[in-house]
């Protein structure tokens, strides 16, 4: 079980750093979030190859994301914080499939709107605007996560089994996400990814020390 949870942490750090790198690929990435005030910057944005790699760089994350979550509940379901950590698996999870929605309106909707733009179709702008269903949509995602990993947080500090104040480093990197700044962005994605591979660190660490303990020779 050990190497599984080893695996699967090691998995979701390296999201971490998928989504920091890939911030890297556009400079304009507020953009996104003022479409209607800056139309021919949002359209030359989101129709350009780097976005596209952004974008698609999203799925692949939040996929990694799942099964790093599922596999850190693996550990912690065998502790006294059992429940704090189920609560921060069922919030997670959703903040995750909601992820699948989010990135779906960047990868697929924004580029057709912004290549109408292009066209001299300026009115379809409305349809990228943050506000109404994508509002609602962007909201839930972003309370379901803080709310769960805040939860998993609690759940890793009071284990016993994880570094205490690991959860809570990956709390703070996804409370940075929402604020504007490509570097910003880039500490905050390495600040969370480096919280989890300092968890599989710790877990191999301790597994390296169980199977030394049993290789010695028992006394008679």
């Amino acid at each position: 079980m050990n190497k599984r949870v080893i695996t699967g942490l090691t998995i979701i750090g390296g999201a971490g750093l998928l989504f920091a790198f890939g911030d890297l690929l556009i400079p304009q990435e507020n953009v996104i979030f003022d479409a209607v005030n800056r139309p021919k910057e949002f359209a030359a944005l989101v129709t350009s190859g780097p976005y596209q790699w952004w974008a698609a760089r999203g799925f692949v994350g939040v996929l990694m994301e799942m099964i790093g979550t599922i596999t850190l509940y693996q550990i912690l379901a065998k502790t006294k914080a059992e429940k704090w950590a189920f609560a921060g698996l069922l919030l997670s999870l959703t903040h995750q499939i909601l992820g699948c929605g989010v990135f779906a309106v960047i990868q697929f909707l924004f580029p057709v709107i912004g290549q109408e733009v292009l066209n001299g179709n300026t009115e379809i702008i409305k349809y990228a605007s943050i506000n109404g269903g994508l509002a609602i949509l962007f909201g839930i995602s972003l309370i379901s996560t803080l709310s769960g990993l805040a939860l998993m947080a609690v759940a890793i500090f009071k284990s016993g089994v994880l570094p205490k104040w690991s959860g809570w480093i990956v709390f703070l990197g996804f409370a940075l996400i929402p604020f504007p700044g490509v570097a910003l962005q880039f500490i905050a994605n390495t600040l969370w990814g480096g919280a989890y591979f300092w968890m599989a660190i710790h877990i191999y660490r301790r597994y390296r020390n169980d199977l030394f303990l049993e290789s010695l020779p028992v006394r008679q």
